[in-house]
């Protein structure tokens, strides 16, 4: 064989060597999104079967920016989702999280907000006796149980270990709707929930009840969770988008189609951030 073939078959082979690891690099890194099956507005499973609310479409967005990566979602439950994550089964999942501790241990996170969460006492209409945690403790007052992996538990817990001589009585739960929470405080069941307010106003649009929202009572960041040791890049990816999309308006949007209210306008907000101190 001559020189020229040799030489011919080889830049052949090489080529064909080039394409097939062009190819092979240009396929999408699958991820694992697991995202609630019946959290509204946060992220739900609506009558068509698909994953909608704020979470589902700001991870769709973020799905858009990212080609190298192809997102494959899951609905489960909020404690599925936990279980998934902690044992490797998703990667990540945007549920309307706080952060506290036990998550910073447990999970990887994302260091910039999916969101802001204006939380509020949910009560019933024309009991003026509940405006503020200090009301529930100090009257004594019955809150709605709350479900132990579920930040709003961390924030009563919080409150309860700054204000050890007037505690609020916590009650553990397992998964509840909001609405039947809602509907426990209308019956006199409970005096008061605790609840964000984006999810009050939306589902009180949906379903009319008589119970109404205190001011707010605190501002917390939402957050992505990921399994520990989640792909860096993937992580530092999604922090950048988020800081776009803040930018550019679309987290105002989203907070305004779906939680009734531009969260971004509260006085405050532009305080509110991830800690990096838990």
């Amino acid at each position: 064989m001559s020189f020229k073939k040799i030489l011919a078959g080889t830049i052949i082979l090489s080529g064909l060597t080039l394409s097939a690891f062009s190819q092979a690099s240009s396929v999408p890194k699958n991820v694992n999104v697991a995202l609630d099956n019946n959290n509204y507005p946060f992220s739900f499973t609506d009558e068509n079967g698909h994953i909608s609310g704020y979470d589902g479409d700001l991870l769709r967005i973020i799905q858009k920016k990212l080609p190298e990566y192809k997102f494959t979602f899951s609905s489960v439950s909020q404690d599925a989702i936990l279980t998934g994550l902690k044992t490797g089964a998703y990667d990540l999942s945007a549920n309307h999280f706080y952060l506290n501790k036990d998550r910073a241990k447990s999970f990887d996170y994302s260091h910039q907000p999916t969101g802001i969460s204006d939380l509020r006492l949910i009560v019933r209409k024309g009991d003026n006796s509940i405006n503020s945690l200090d009301d529930i403790a100090k009257k004594h007052k019955k809150l709605n149980p709350i479900n132990v992996n579920d930040a709003r538990y961390t924030v009563i817990e919080q409150y309860n270990e700054t204000h050890p001589s007037t505690p609020i009585t916590l009650t553990p739960s397992g998964e509840e709707t909001a609405l039947d929470m809602f509907r426990s405080v209308e019956s006199g069941e409970y005096d008061a929930a605790i609840y964000p307010i984006g999810g009050y106003l939306s589902l009180i649009k949906k379903v009319p009840l008589n119970i109404k929202a205190s001011a707010t009572i605190g501002l917390f960041p939402t957050v992505v969770l990921y399994k520990k040791g989640e792909d860096a890049t993937l992580i530092s990816k999604v922090d950048n988008i988020l800081v776009s999309l803040k930018k550019d308006g679309t987290l105002a949007k989203l907070s305004e189609k779906w939680y009734q209210e531009n969260v971004y306008t509260l006085p405050g907000a532009d305080k509110v951030k991830v800690s990096n101190d838990l």
